[in-house]
């Protein structure tokens, strides 16, 4: 039995076009049950169009969409079990919390005891014990969301759908709230598809990451191989921080390469996977990967330069150093690394040749 048989999601070949605009464009995904899979792209990508082609608000154009091994295109949302989140909570605010939990049990014609345990169990899953007669205006924005996630698993759907459910909330209940989040789903053992333009937020929670551009997946994969080995430009950028630098030539050596940048310098990369087939244009080095060198320190990859700009963000500091008239490169450091070092001064990089990512456009 394959993979696909027993996954929770299976996407075969999904299309989604509105006349000659095609939005989703042949996109293949499975998500094994239990997963926590977040769909991450700029705005226009597509990724919330796929959500509600899963969800059953949007038809395909083409292409299957399987939830445990069953088709459901032409499936309306109410018969999918599947559970939604949504960015505004959509909670109703005549109700309350207990009665906005039970309210898709209640869809479901279920008995009143089945209710009762049902939205008593919910509200333990996300920490809500004792709210149930509160309505949504006296609850917190963090506590509201988990009302709404409380609402949605409390009729054990297969799958939750969940469609940028934290932007609303101020930074730091956002970033508590993905602890809970990924908390909650792991004690459920649910499988969750989160959408989100919040790339934090993916690496953050994510047992995989499907990054997603013009419609197509740009490259899927464990958030932290993404990160350490994105396939293509628009992922090293749009992934955390990065210093992009144009190639103007590839020289093979001895296992790793040897990259000549605009400008007349050269860089060895030794990258994880083999050298690209295609024509290296890129280089991708994250910005924590540059260090200062130690005085009269021998290495690979040491590059001269003066500090264009420091900017101190408490934890760490970005500097950006000026290596050659056409190229900056900025490295992220500890402050003390910095002590008698500004704006103005001679320092020397280090590059390791393994944090020298070669990319093609």
């Amino acid at each position: 039995m394959s993979s696909a048989d027993i996954a929770d999601i299976h996407l075969v070949d999904v299309t989604k076009s509105y006349g000659s605009h095609v939005v989703v464009n042949k996109i293949s995904l499975v998500v094994p049950r239990g997963e926590f899979v977040s769909i991450l792209g700029p705005s226009g990508c597509g990724k919330t169009t796929t959500l509600n082609m899963v969800a059953g608000f949007q038809e395909p154009s083409s292409g299957e969409i399987r939830i445990r091994g069953e088709n459901q295109v032409g499936v309306p949302p109410e018969k999918r079990n599947i559970g939604l989140v949504f960015q505004n909570y959509a909670l109703f605010p005549h109700m309350t919390v207990g009665e906005n939990v039970a309210f898709g049990l209640k869809m479901k014609r279920k008995s009143r005891a089945e209710i009762e345990d049902g939205v008593r169990r919910a509200l333990r899953s996300v920490h809500l014990e004792g709210y149930e007669t509160r309505y949504p205006k006296e609850l917190s924005g963090g506590q509201q969301q988990r009302t709404a996630l409380a609402r949605a698993i409390a009729p054990q759907p297969s799958v939750l759908l969940l469609d940028e459910p934290l932007s609303n909330l101020d930074l730091k209940l956002r970033e508590a709230m993905r602890i809970e989040l990924k908390e909650i789903q792991q004690a459920l053992a649910m499988t969750f598809v989160y959408v989100t333009h919040d790339q934090e937020e993916a690496m953050a929670m994510s047992d995989r990451v499907v990054v997603m551009s013009r419609g197509v997946v740009a490259q899927e994969g464990r958030p932290v191989d993404i990160y350490q080995n994105p396939a293509s430009a628009f992922v090293a950028d749009f992934i955390g921080k990065s210093n992009l630098l144009a190639v103007k030539e590839t020289e093979k050596l001895n296992g790793q390469l040897r990259l000549t940048l605009t400008g007349g310098l050269t860089l060895i990369a030794q990258p994880a996977t083999s050298a690209p087939a295609a024509k290296v244009e890129l280089c991708c080095i994250r910005p924590e990967n540059v260090q200062l060198a130690a005085p009269g320190e021998i290495s690979e990859n040491l590059l001269t330069g003066r500090i264009d700009k420091v900017v101190n963000l408490g934890a760490h500091v970005d500097v950006w150093v000026d290596v050659s008239k056409d190229c900056t490169i900025k490295a992220q450091l500890p402050l003390r690394r910095l002590e008698g070092v500004n704006v103005g001064s001679d320092v020397r990089l280090r590059i390791e040749p393994k944090a020298v990512q070669p990319l093609t456009v």
